[in-house]
């Protein structure tokens, strides 16, 4: 091989490395992204089981305008995107959600917290 061969391979490997590295954090970037996203979405349907209880009357299972007794579903407490929390009172529920990838401080998973009053859902990031 002459000079110029062996120059355009070492060329050719360093950006296949470059592209290689390259698609492996972006794949990470989505990933991260993805979770966060999950997350926020189990979030609101949680929140709004949470209302619907909330509005419901006693008699049908519900809190009566409370939020007190309210649960997550058995199901719906641990999934692929998360783990999910609640502390209810009766005149909120907070939801906090852990998902699987790492938060924004690199080493905690993503954790968001979801405030369920009979008005709405309001989720704010922890991490």
């Amino acid at each position: 091989m002459g000079q110029q061969q062996i120059l355009l391979l070492v060329v050719s490997v360093i950006i296949v490395v470059l592209a290689i590295t390259i698609g492996i954090d972006m794949f990470a970037a989505n990933s991260k992204t993805s979770n966060r996203d999950s997350v926020v979405s189990e979030l609101n349907n949680l929140g709004t089981l949470a209302i619907q209880f909330y509005k419901k009357p006693s008699s049908l299972g519900g809190g009566n305008s409370s939020f007190t007794s309210w649960n997550i579903p058995a199901k719906m407490d641990s999934t692929s995107n998360g783990i999910y929390s609640v502390s209810c009172t009766n005149i909120n529920a907070m939801i906090t959600g852990f998902g699987q990838e790492e938060g924004n401080d690199g080493t905690n998973p993503i954790e968001m917290v979801a405030v369920v009053t009979s008005g709405g859902i309001v989720i704010n990031v922890v991490n």
